[in-house]
């Protein structure tokens, strides 16, 4: 059996690889090469695929020393909804035609699952599936991901796909594989043990994108997060230690962003437990935190430890300063854990331009004067500021508060153009702010 992976391209007004990687679709590849599945991978936002170098034309995508950087894109046209929006509209990710000639080097697969990323972003996903319906055109394709799950009707009615799923359980997918091609799988073949993400598929390796935990325990007011999966489950730390240490000796990675939603909770048992067994193992490497830290946990024992394991630039999650709003969305943080969690990590020897935090702009009911006041808070405290502009996500209560209908076409989930259709047009000022800030 042949089995066909891809994650769509990013079509936005912007867009950045914050080591981003399809990780529920690397997940279900590790299960299908398991059960003795032939799998194959068509990333379309492999910023490092060795056929993109010909369209660079000697030129190098921007890029950090740790991997992240840029995408390669092309302007496309604007959806109608964009028409008033002053900005250029891009496809991020591999062109088209390399696309289409991976397409044609591929074996005929007898399924095809396409994962999808943002709501708003399903244009690139609707695109896929059109260009593999032609070129596959008797191949059931299985949706999932987290427009699927989010916009699920929308993507049933509109994707083109044969089956949208909805849900994360890997036997559910796994079941659906099975009905649709009428193939028998030998589940005794999968066990736990040394389970990694298929990262092999990968033509080439830049960091190692993992996740430690699934879900989240907070249920914050602008986040969907647990509409995907609403129960958190930490993986056993000697598991997390093994895959670590895997990809770090057989890729020679020295680059892994941990994408958890809630890195720090439970520390003691888990994240603590896993930093101790990297020092065990000796492993020298540089880990980032791109979802944030919940700075309610940062203590100086677990400070001192993430220095010491190399965790570089932390993020910290805090997205406002105005306490009432703090407590409205959830009660995630607080300022005086803010203040003491910065404390910790300056002890523990990180500097102003290595401490990050991210601030949220244009949540429904947010003035423009309470992003200021937050701004300037975090400038004084001399950290790095980080702005997040919101996205409405359905089925939360600050979807709620946009003003947005619940069957709204999922473009208008999209931060930029909330930003201009909903009155949020000032919020350019606190980028300014930031902007100045920052380079002081």
């Amino acid at each position: 059996m042949n089995a066909l992976l891809i994650n769509p391209w990013i079509c936005d007004f912007s867009a950045y690889d914050l080591w981003s990687k399809p990780l529920g679709l690397l997940r279900i590849a590790s299960f299908l090469k398991r059960l003795k599945v032939k799998v194959s991978l068509i990333d379309c936002l492999d910023r490092f695929h060795p056929q993109l170098d010909k369209f660079l034309n000697g030129r190098t995508l921007t890029k950090s020393t740790s991997g992240s950087g840029s995408y390669y894109s092309e302007v496309i046209d604007k959806h109608s909804i964009f028409k008033d929006i002053p900005r250029r509209y891009k496809r991020y990710g591999l062109p088209i035609e390399i696309f289409e000639k991976l397409l044609r080097e591929t074996k005929r697969p007898d399924i095809i699952l396409v994962t999808s990323g943002m709501s708003y972003w399903y244009l690139g996903v609707f695109e896929a599936i059109k260009i593999l319906k032609k070129r596959f055109p008797s191949v059931p394709i299985i949706l999932g991901g987290i427009y699927a799950n989010i916009c699920f009707d929308h993507a049933v009615k509109n994707s083109n796909a044969d089956f949208v799923y909805r849900g994360t359980d890997i036997k559910e997918i796994l079941g659906a594989i099975s009905k649709l091609t009428e193939e028998e799988f030998d589940y005794s073949l999968i066990k736990k043990e040394n389970l990694y993400l298929a990262y092999e598929l990968y033509p080439k390796l830049a960091y190692i994108t993992l996740r430690t935990s699934s879900g989240c325990p907070f249920k914050c007011s602008y986040c969907g997060w647990y509409l995907l999966d609403d129960r958190l489950k930490q993986e056993d730390p000697d598991f997390v230690i093994s895959e670590i240490e895997y990809f770090y000796n057989k890729f020679r990675i020295r680059d892994f962003s941990l994408y958890d939603d809630a890195l720090l909770y439970r520390a003691e048992d888990h994240i603590v437990k896993i930093l101790h067994g990297l020092v065990k193992k000796k492993i020298k490497a540089f880990f980032h935190t791109p979802n944030g830290l919940h700075v309610r946990y940062i203590n100086e024992k677990l400070a001192k430890l993430l220095r010491e394991t190399g965790f570089i630039q932390p993020r910290l999650g805090l997205e406002t300063t105005n306490e009432e709003r703090q407590i409205v969305t959830g009660g995630k943080a607080t300022n005086k854990e803010f203040l003491k969690a910065i404390e910790c990590l300056r002890e523990a020897g990180y500097s102003s331009k290595e401490i990050g935090v991210y601030i949220m702009a244009g949540i429904p009911g947010q003035s423009i004067e309470e992003m200021e006041e937050t701004v300037k808070f975090l400038s004084s405290c001399r950290v790095r500021i980080f702005l997040e502009e919101y996205s409405p996500i359905p089925n939360t209560p600050d979807y709620k508060r946009s003003g947005l209908m619940p069957d709204a076409d999922p473009l208008f989930h999209n931060n930029i153009a909330f930003s201009y259709l909903y009155g949020q047009d000032r919020l350019h000022e606190v980028k300014d702010l930031v902007h100045r800030l920052n380079k002081r």
